[in-house]
Formats: C-alpha cells, structure tokens, sequence
C-alpha cells in the first residue's frame, strides 16, 4: 500500500478544476450559526479574494483511472511553517497576507460597561440641549416648606431654561426621550454596582415623578408658585426711574395672570405711548387675578388623614392657610399698580395737559372775568338771601299749621267724647247699635259731621234729655250711611228703628206693673232665659210676657220696667 506523504492537515479528495467551475471558484464559504461575529467580516474579505487564490494542480499527477491523488493541498501560503495555522487563525493569515485584515475593536470588560451606562458617563449629543449651553447656571437647590420638598422638576426634563414657559409638548417629548435613555435596562444596571444601580433607579424614579408634576395642571400650578421668585414689588420708585423699575415688575407679573388674555399685552414699555393705551393698561392691571398658590410650612399632611372626612377637613385647613397668605400677596399688587399708575410720567403729563387746558380756557374770557365772578356772587346772595327768607315763610307757616292741627285735633275729641255720651244715654235701648259701632262710628266722620250729628241727638235747650229711641234712630242712621260690610244690615236696622218709633208714638201708655206674679216673671225672663247680650232681648222677652203674664207688654215697657229696678 502507499505511504501517507501528507501531514495530518492536509487534504485528499477528488480534484476538480476550479479555474472550469467559477460557480464553485467563486463560491463564498457557508456560514454556520457557531461562528462568531466578529469572523463574519475577515470571511468575507476573504472569499472575495477566492478568485486569486484557486488551487492548481498536475494533471500528469493523476494515476490511472484518475480516482485519487496523494500529496499535499495547495496553500494560499508561501513559504514553511513549523506550525502551520488552521480553522479562524488560517483565515486571518490569510488576509493579513493579501493585506486585507483589520484589527477588531477589543470589547471592553463589565467594569467599564458598567461606568459607561452610569449616569454620570450618559453623553448628550444634542448641541442645543441645556448640558452643553454654556449660559445655564444648572439645577436649582430643592425647595423645601414644611414636610414638603420641591426639587428642580424642569432641570430634570431638560426644560430648565424654559421653566414655566415649557409646552405640554415638550414636557411630553423631553420625558420620552429621556424615559428611553435614563431606564434601568439601558443604563447597564445589571453590571453597575450598588451605589450606581441606586444613583440609576433614583434618576429615573426623579424623571417620572417630574413628569407627573408637570402633566397635571393643578399640581404644575402650586410647583410653579414655589419655584418663581418670592413677590418683591419696588415700592420706593419715582417718576425719573419708573420705566427701569416698573415695567420689569409687570413683566414679572404676567406668567401668574389667572385668565385667557395674554397679560404681556397689557404692558406699555413706550414712554411715547398713546394716553389711551395706557389708560387701558391700568384698567386692565387694576382687576388683576393671580393664580399663584403660597404652600404653608405648616400644612397638614394629607397622607396622614384617617379618612375621606379627615382628608376634606385637613384640606380646608390649609386652603384657609392658603388663602390668608393669598389675600396679603393680592393686597401687594394692588399698592404696586396703585403707586405705578400714580408716578406714571405717561399720567402726570397728561393731568399737567389738562390743568393746562383748564387755566388756558380761564385766561381766554379776559377782563370780563371779574365782573362775571361780582355778577355771580351777587346773584348767589340775592339767591341765598330768597332761599331764607322762603325758609323763614315756610317754618312760619309750619307752626301755625301745627297750631290749627292741634286746635282742629282738640274740637275733634270734644265732640267725639260728646257724641259717645250721648250713645251711652241710649244704651239698652231696644236696637241700640252697641259700643263697637258707636266708636266705629266717630273715627269714621269727620269734625263737622261729628258735630252736626251730636247737635241734632241734643235738645235744644239742653235742659231736658233727649228720648234713647231718637238716638238710637239717628246712629242706626248715621251707621247705615258708612260704607262697609254692614251698611246692608245696618240700613235694615235704621229702618226698622224708625217703624219701632213710629209705633211708639201711636201705641197707648201700658198698664201699671201691679201684680208681683207678673214682676217675677219679668225678673225670670229678663235673668234667666234672656240675660244680657242676648239677640233681639228685649222684643223676646216682650213675647215671653205676653204668652205667661197676664197683659201684654211691649218692647218698650219691658224694657223701662226692667230699668226702673224690681
């Protein structure tokens, strides 16, 4: 059998001519999922340069039959080598021969990964990022007021040259960039230590908690209050330094204006303005409305109430706080806008031009000024003089006014005394009216009414009574002559009088009351079947007499024998 003349390395097979194949000549070498990447490139390079380096062979080497060729394979590599390179270490000999190797980038260990995804190694490559603008001072120190702490939410967004003035736009970007950036898992906190995986949790924990200050707008507000320097209005300003002290204050005012309208608007900077802007300036400014919240240092914790009610009840506590600090800082503003407007030169010129205009239209009416002014007073004491002697006239005839009211209200309860002595003579009378309407009555007429009625219920000459059934037939009358819910029933009483009356005169003297028998009757029916206040009492007891008694009696005569006593 034939000795092995090749080293171990070396290849045996069927030979081909590759130069008559370009297919396989130029075929790139199979890549397989075990090989690294870094390999990917150097193979590459080198089955590009396949086509330089196809393997020749001896055509008069092939033995009969030309089934199989024993000797070494050809090599892209000239020259011998005591060890000759294989697999990964043959293809880089290769290229480094045909000069086509590059050098890989060393991978650098975990220690380094780690410092690269640190938050002090993060590299923002944006040349207009806050970082790498020379003239932004940094973070702000975090706020502290009471329990509360209020770091630099805007310095953490990337919006601390904004501030205030930063979109809902841009707070919305900025945070899911930075969100992508800063994350635990892209930061390498897998490989960081503890102290670093601790600075890179707390980051991105500081990054989302800006993001929820800053997206509600509530909380944006009160954040924005503490964040803006505390109200420090110039007061002590004058008209020559107005616009360098001034007009920056208003400014500074603007981002706090609780409404629509831009408040910037309403800023006249122009020492030229016209008056009318600057009148509408002020107008505007003196109803000002500021939104600026003022955090107590000693607010209730709401995280510490026991329930809904105590959490409604602390925060009335400190909207009450609130709200004092509020009604100071409004107070402020409103002595600020005061004294500008006061010390406005824009103002003073144009009240100088009007004390002008008045002294100019004063000067133009000339000499005839003084005696105008003469002629005025004159007539303004002729004026004064008539005005007090009308007083005068006025008071006079008030008091004697007064004096003939009270002399009329003197005559006036005169006759009413009168005229009610007069009804009480006739009280009990059959059909009397009664008290009540006897009193109605008199404050119902008049003086001369008053009068003429008393004078016409009296005798003439005095010296005798007149009869209690004239008088009741004259009040019946009268009454029935007022105008009122009874004038009906009324009327039908003063008729009725005036028939009782007729009868009276017509009907014969009644017998004397000689039987005691007939006198306890009386008495019986006058005091006990019908006692005083009884309705029409004396024309039943009239009825009674006559159904029991021996003679009948009339209204009339029972009644002046009831009076006349038993």
């Amino acid at each position: 059998p034939p000795r092995r003349l090749f080293p171990p390395h070396a290849r045996v097979g069927r030979i081909r001519n590759l130069s008559a194949e370009p297919s396989l000549a130029n075929a790139r070498p199979p890549a397989t999922k075990h090989r690294h990447r870094r390999t990917q490139k150097p193979k590459l390079e080198m089955a590009r340069a396949l086509p330089m380096l196809r393997i020749a062979y001896d055509p008069a080497l092939v033995p009969p039959g030309g089934a199989q060729v024993v000797s070494e394979c050809a090599s892209p590599l000239s020259g011998r080598m005591t060890a000759e390179p294989a697999g990964r270490k043959f293809h880089e000999k290769c290229l480094k021969v045909r000069g086509l190797y590059v050098e890989p980038v060393p991978k650098p260990d975990k220690a380094e990964l780690a410092r690269l995804a640190s938050s002090t190694a993060l590299d923002d490559e944006d040349e207009e990022a806050q970082e790498n603008d020379p003239d932004y001072d940094g973070p702000k120190d975090p706020i502290k007021i009471g329990a509360k702490e209020f770091a630099d939410h805007y310095d953490i967004m990337g919006l601390g040259r904004e501030r205030y003035k930063a979109t809902a736009d841009q707070i919305k970007v900025n945070y899911k960039r930075l969100s992508l950036q800063m994350h635990p898992d892209k930061c390498g906190v897998a490989q960081a230590t503890e102290d670093e995986k601790e600075a890179i949790e707390a980051r991105f924990k500081a990054l989302h908690t800006a993001s929820e200050v800053l997206s509600d707008s509530k909380r944006r507000r009160e954040y924005d209050s503490v964040d803006a320097d505390p109200t420090d209005l110039p007061m002590d300003f004058v008209s020559e330094d107005f616009f360098e002290a001034v007009i920056p204050a208003f400014e500074d005012l603007v981002m706090f204006f609780d409404g629509k309208q831009d408040a910037g608007k309403f800023i006249e900077a122009d020492p030229d303005a016209p008056f009318e802007n600057v009148r509408k300036m002020y107008e505007f400014w003196a109803k000002f409305k500021s939104w600026r919240e003022f955090p107590a240092k000693d607010e209730h914790d709401l995280e510490s109430a026991d329930d809904r009610g105590h959490k409604r009840h602390l925060e009335g506590e400190n909207k009450k706080k609130r709200m004092a600090e509020k009604k100071k800082d409004t107070i402020i503003i409103k002595a600020f806008v005061e004294r500008a407007e006061l010390f406005d030169p824009r103002v003073l010129k144009k009240k100088q031009e009007e004390k002008d205009a008045r002294e100019a239209r004063r000067t133009a009416k000339g000499s005839g000024k003084k005696e105008a002014e003469e002629a005025a007073k004159l007539e303004a004491e002729t004026a004064a003089a008539a005005a007090a002697a009308a007083a005068e006239a006025d008071k006079a005839g008030k008091v004697s006014a007064k004096k003939e009211l009270e002399k009329q209200k003197k005559a006036l309860r005169k006759e009413k005394a009168r005229l009610r002595d007069i009804g009480k003579n006739a009280e009990g009378w059959v059909g009397h009216p009664g008290e009540d309407d006897v009193e109605e009555l008199i404050n119902a007429l008049e003086l001369v009414s008053i009068q003429t009625l008393a004078d016409s219920l009296t005798a003439a000459d005095g010296a005798e009574p007149v009869d209690p059934g004239v008088v009741v037939e004259g009040l019946l009358q009268a009454l029935a002559g007022l105008t009122s819910a009874k004038s009906e029933e009324r009327k039908a009483a003063a008729e009725e009088a005036v028939a009782r009356q007729a009868a009276c005169k017509g009907e014969k003297v009644s017998a004397p009351w000689s039987d005691d028998a007939e006198v306890k009757l009386l008495d019986k029916a006058c005091n006990q079947k019908f006692p005083m206040g009884t309705k029409d009492r004396w024309e039943r007891v009239s009825e009674f007499m006559g159904e029991n008694g021996p003679t009948p009696r009339t209204a009339k005569a029972v009644m002046m024998r009831y009076k006349a006593g038993f």
